[in-house]
């Protein structure tokens, strides 16, 4: 009974991200323990009452899916541990005849690669869209391409998600039953400690049968590559005997080779010789994509036109602390009892994270701006802001959004509603001052003029 209840609640944990977030999942759903069905009820301890109440109130009515799915119930009792011991006693009592052990549920996979971390959950972009063609090929031939594939780039990019789909898509797709190996490079590191200390050669047979036998072998965070000479003697000769004997490895580091100083130059040459490629930092639409994916797979609501403000303002941060970020602003507001997160919730949030928004001069102001621009290239507020895309307002135009998003370091999106426009020809124009401003002295001098207009206001204002 107990292990068809551990199946099932299983089953309904791989459903619930349909409807329910998953900081929704991990925070409280996760910690309840299925211990029994009783008449037409789903028997779940948890481990507070908070658990519970937050259950209760915000997420049982949205389980109740994967509940008649897979347990042709929907009602739940959900018990606190004080109250688990004595159900167990009243059960056990009642049901003499079928008496059992009731026990935590089994956690154990065969699969060991993460199973958000997908293709299809990787966002593209420019930043790092080669890396990713290359994954997918050595996801679709394994040792055909690129071998070894070297993924390097700093922390949060993205490159233990790409290490996940590599392995998730060939052991969903790959047949022949490929004997894939995942670790980290400290557990490499780790499971050769532990062979030294068992018998000598029982323990290193062991080792060299796990690591030397993979079809492929997956190592993320090499750079932390003990200097030991056995650690990195092992590598090398598991490395060896997996490339000669054709099998794929794939590496992630958040640096490349030749900048990890504790490697041997022989381990360096042989994870140089391989296809290379860094992931650089997103840039602002591929944030916003990032964002709009996180989104969707979290079940969150957003406010209209938070993804992109939100885009625009966490430039400084990579994916990982973005989606922190965002999962952050969504907790706040469900902890408010709210369905839909709003503004409150995101200017709440990135104070306390450092990424509030600088407070504007209240005597240098969007209008001013806009009047001061009007007043130096002799046109009308009306033309600058209007649909008209003559020479002669558009590049007024464009130094007017220049100097409203450097000035006062507003949103781009709020900019955009200033001038009528979307948020790509906001950025459009920006970066158009940004690149004459490198090149052409006329440039420099217009918005030095106009900045040197501003501040005389500012000063005598």
């Amino acid at each position: 009974m107990q292990e068809y209840i551990d199946k099932q609640w299983a089953l309904c944990l791989n459903d619930f991200p349909k409807k329910i977030s998953s900081y929704g999942i991990d925070l409280w759903i996760s910690a309840l323990q299925p211990i029994n069905i009783e008449d037409d009820k789903l028997v779940l301890v948890a481990p507070t009452e908070m658990c519970r109440q937050q259950i209760n109130n915000c997420y049982i009515d949205r389980m109740r899916e994967a509940l008649r799915e897979h347990f042709n119930l929907d009602k739940v009792l959900i018990l606190l541990p004080d109250e688990r011991d004595k159900y167990i006693e009243n059960f056990n009592s009642t049901h003499s005849s079928t008496r059992e052990v009731l026990e935590n549920r089994p956690t154990t996979t065969q699969n060991p690669f993460n199973p958000r971390y997908t293709f299809d959950n990787f966002v593209v972009g420019t930043t790092n869209q080669v890396i990713y063609a290359a994954a997918r090929a050595v996801a679709d031939s394994p040792a055909v391409r690129f071998n070894p594939l070297f993924i390097y780039g700093g922390s949060g990019l993205g490159k233990t998600h790409l290490l996940h789909a590599i392995g998730n898509y060939i052991w969903a797709h790959k047949t022949g039953n490929l004997n894939i190996v995942y670790v980290t490079c400290e557990q490499f590191t780790n499971d050769f400690l532990e062979a030294l200390r068992m018998s000598r050669e029982k323990g290193m047979d062991s080792f060299h049968k796990m690591y030397r036998q993979a079809d492929v072998l997956l190592i993320d965070d090499i750079q932390f590559i003990s200097s030991k000479k056995g650690v990195q003697e092992e590598f090398f000769n598991a490395f060896n005997d997996l490339y000669q004997a054709g099998k794929q490895i794939i590496i992630s580091s958040d640096r490349p080779p030749k900048e990890i100083s504790t490697l041997e130059e022989r381990l360096r040459s042989r994870l140089a010789g391989g296809f290379m490629q860094d992931i650089q930092p997103p840039d602002y639409e591929t944030r916003l994509l990032i964002i709009q994916k996180k989104i969707e797979l979290e079940n969150f609501e957003f406010e209209k036109g938070m993804d992109s403000e939100l885009a625009e303002r966490l430039s400084n941060l990579n994916i990982r602390e973005m989606e922190a970020i965002l999962r952050k602003i969504y907790f706040l507001a469900n902890f408010h009892g709210k369905v839909v997160a709003t503004r409150d919730e995101m200017e709440e949030v990135l104070q306390k994270e450092g990424n509030s928004e600088p407070k504007l001069d209240s005597k240098l102001t969007p209008d001013r701006i806009l009047h001061t621009v009007c007043k130096y290239f002799v046109i009308d507020e009306k033309d600058l802001t209007g649909r008209k895309r003559n020479k002669e307002i558009v590049e007024p135009r464009q130094v007017c959004i220049y100097l409203m998003w450097s000035q006062l370091a507003i949103p781009l999106t709020t900019i955009g509603q200033i001038f009528g426009r979307d948020h790509t020809t906001i950025i459009h124009a920006r970066d158009k001052i940004m690149e004459q401003l490198k090149t052409s002295n006329q440039m420099k001098k217009v918005i030095n003029e106009i900045n040197q207009m501003l501040k005389n206001f500012t000063e005598h204002a």
